[in-house]
């Protein structure tokens, strides 16, 4: 999550982790080299309130700044998107930061066929307490 610019910390990621590979809406591949990973694309499958038929939305897709440019993310999207389609997943979607560092993810996206959408907004949960 690092390399997406989120600080995170590997008991946090653990603890993340130990969540969501325990709730079968979710799915996770892994790029490796060497039995490293180098990669990840995380998924969860759902129905959407305003159409019919299975949603796949990619929660996360990251590839190590070391092993970028040379093909790893186009093979983990397309491993999502062949994962989908076995699983009869109607559409797939992602969200993607506005940073100035996410133009060249934006231009990948685009190149692999995704359309801009809509615009996210998000509140934290202690701020939920007020309604």
């Amino acid at each position: 999550m690092d390399q997406l610019g989120y600080r995170t910390t590997y008991a946090e990621m653990q603890d993340r982790y130990a969540h969501i590979a325990a709730d079968a809406n979710y799915t996770t591949l892994v790029a490796e080299i060497r039995g490293r990973v180098v990669g990840l694309i995380g998924t969860q499958t759902s129905y959407l309130y305003e159409k019919n038929g299975r949603h796949c939305r990619i929660m996360v897709l990251v590839v190590h700044e070391h092993y970028r440019g040379r093909g790893i993310g186009r093979q983990l999207l397309l491993a999502a998107e062949q994962w989908a389609a076995a699983h009869q997943v109607d559409s797939i979607s992602l969200n993607s930061s506005n940073r100035a560092e996410r133009e060249a993810a934006h231009a990948f996206y685009k190149e692999m066929g995704y359309t801009a959408g809509s615009t996210g907004f998000s509140k934290q949960s202690q701020l939920l307490q007020h309604i």
